[in-house]
């Protein structure tokens, strides 16, 4: 974890002006080409969500802004960060909420997260819960076009959420609309254009494995 010098950060101003917001968050949402995901999904036998936390935890940790946190008077940035996304039990129609390290590898980690969200037997598991984090959500049920995310009124929490929704066809492609939410103390549109393009970069890289 690195601590850093405020009074010489270059967002210094950008950071002192929303800090005196009380509500410093705002969302956007991009349309993502996921063509490549589901048929990487559907020809390796890995379930499409899972594949996607894994594909964005990885942009996300390559953008050095998301993995900044504030401490009070301090603010650091972290060596990395893990997924936390909800998940539902088949059959079932109340998600819970599951936490998992990610892997470097794309396999490892979907089966990894397909067993701790099978075995677990508890709504959320309090102990995995830091500010390391990134929060996912999916409602596969339908496609939205904005979306926001529940908050304490702590203008400290510099977690990002993403969530998308049910993916739809346009042009002889699938796309889903991921909803992009930031706290603006610490994250720009400049950083979630970064973000975007090292998401299309890891879905363009993705092998079906044949």
């Amino acid at each position: 974890m690195e601590i850093i010098d405020i009074s010489t950060w270059e967002r210094r101003e950008a950071f002192e002006l929303f800090s005196r917001k009380d509500y410093p968050f705002y969302s956007v949402t991009v349309p993502i080409d996921v063509t490549n995901v589901k048929a990487v999904s559907k020809s390796r036998g890995l379930s499409f969500y899972y594949l996607m936390v894994w594909l964005c935890t990885k942009a996300v940790n390559s953008v050095a802004e998301f993995r900044v946190r504030i401490h009070g008077d301090e603010v650091v940035r972290l060596e990395r960060t893990e997924p936390s996304f909800t998940d539902m039990q088949k059959g079932a129609e109340q998600f819970h909420i599951v936490t998992t390290s990610w892997e470097e590898d794309a396999v490892a980690f979907c089966l990894k997260a397909k067993k701790k969200s099978e075995e677990q037997k508890c709504f959320i598991d309090m102990g995995t819960e830091t500010d390391a984090l990134i929060y996912f959500s999916c409602t596969p049920w339908f496609d939205f076009t904005a979306l926001t995310n529940e908050h304490d009124l702590d203008r400290d929490d510099a977690v990002p959420r993403l969530a998308w929704g049910r993916y739809y066809e346009e042009g002889g492609r699938l796309l889903v609309h991921l909803s992009i939410e930031v706290n603006h103390r610490t994250i720009d549109g400049f950083h979630i254009g970064k973000l975007v393009r090292a998401i299309e970069a890891g879905i363009a890289g993705l092998s079906r494995g044949d």
